[in-house]
């Protein structure tokens, strides 16, 4: 398929009741103001709402159906706007802007069935077509690997100076890390099941039938052009926010977890996720600052596979509520 600007997709999703608990199972995301009415009600949200994650994982959804891999989503962004509920419905409707090179750049506009955007300011790159041939698994590459630490760390220079302090005396370019997680296939299998819709536990109730073969199939995987079966993209949330909550739970952060709303969420994606392969991530205060009397943090997360190479990238921004 030839992609050009002005293409348009779309997808809907219904959130039934028991969607945030799905979700929770399949990503690691217990908060009680996601599966705990009573929570909802004290801390003034009206009872549970759905994981923002989970709703940005649909719009993502939407965009590797319009391309027709998940494997060629490279980058998502958004910002939360609104929670869902259960019962709600989301409509998710795309355009593509811009077509270079091969490298699609497109956005989404997500609403419920009242209208009222869920989701703002969604931004999705991926790449146009699959690649001619399975690549062969990398060896190490320190010097890369070297790299992108120095990078990171000229990054953090830049950004740490005398005036560089938040709340609780932390400055900017505190790390949190490493946090270590291994990629298993049946993990995989229930993310992807849970944000299309079915339930993890899904060897009683079957798979749905839409999802893409090269997320649970592993002989699709093996004769796709990634040569196994691969992540769903924002199954990396499993493993690089574990550093964002640990940031805010930090004493020397003193933040009031009880205050904080995910207010956006950024993913670039540099590797592809395969069963079998081990994370490492780190955490970073890349910035922070003041809106009356709420403060937002801006943590970034660099995670990087067996073989040293960038995996993912994300920014974690948190907005606590003065």
């Amino acid at each position: 398929m030839s992609i050009t600007p002005g293409q348009t997709f779309g997808l809907e999703r219904e959130c039934d009741r028991y969607r945030s608990i799905y979700y929770a199972g399949a990503s690691g995301d217990f908060n009680p103001i996601h599966i705990d009415p009573e929570v909802g009600q004290a801390v003034g949200l009206g009872g549970v709402i759905l994981q923002g994650l989970c709703t940005l994982a649909w719009a993502t959804d939407a965009f590797a159906r319009f391309l027709g891999d998940p494997g060629l989503v490279t980058s998502v962004k958004a910002r939360f706007s609104k929670p869902v509920r259960p019962e709600d419905s989301v409509r998710f409707e795309g355009t593509v802007n811009e077509v270079v090179d091969g490298l699609v750049k497109a956005q989404v506009v997500a609403r419920n069935q009242s209208g009222d955007e869920v989701l703002k300011n969604v931004q999705l790159e991926g790449s146009e077509q699959l690649p001619p041939a399975r690549s062969p698994p990398m060896t190490p590459h320190l010097r890369q690997a070297l790299q992108l630490i120095q990078q990171s760390r000229s990054e953090l220079e830049a950004l740490t100076d005398s005036a560089g302090r938040g709340p609780g005396r932390t400055a900017l370019g505190r790390t949190w890390g490493p946090f270590r997680y291994v990629v298993g296939a049946e993990k995989m299998r229930e993310y992807a099941v849970a944000i299309s819709g079915g339930v993890p536990s899904y060897l009683s109730t079957g798979l749905p039938e839409d999802l893409h073969p090269v997320l649970h199939d592993e002989e699709a995987g093996a004769r796709s052009a990634w040569g196994s079966l691969i992540a769903f993209p924002t199954f990396a949330v499993l493993f690089s926010v574990a550093p964002a909550q640990a940031a805010l739970l930090d004493p020397a952060m003193g933040v009031d977890v009880f205050r904080v709303l995910h207010g956006e969420q950024e993913f670039k994606f540099h590797q592809l996720l395969r069963p079998g392969d081990v994370i490492t991530t780190t955490g970073t205060l890349e910035s922070y600052s003041t809106r009356g009397s709420n403060t937002v943090f801006v943590i970034r997360t660099d995670s990087v596979n067996q073989y040293g190479l960038p995996a993912v990238r994300g920014r974690f921004t948190a907005f606590v509520r003065g």
